[in-house]
């Protein structure tokens, strides 16, 4: 496999480019959650429980 230089420019871009897929995903994620509750899929209290459950999982995971 051939070796690619990289120069900071390039990891400057991969970082915005994952920043916005980043802000993307949430909005999307955000817009998901608000239909499945309008729908009366889910219930707020419960997408509420599973982001509390997930923090605390990042929180576990942080501190290892």
């Amino acid at each position: 496999m051939d070796d690619i230089e990289r120069t900071d420019g390039d990891f400057e871009d991969e970082d915005e480019q994952i920043e916005q897929m980043i802000i993307e995903n949430g909005i999307l994620l955000h817009s998901l959650a608000a239909l499945l509750v309008r729908k009366g899929i889910l219930k707020q209290e419960e997408i509420d429980a599973e982001m509390d459950r997930l923090y605390d999982e990042m929180e576990d995971f942080e501190q290892q």
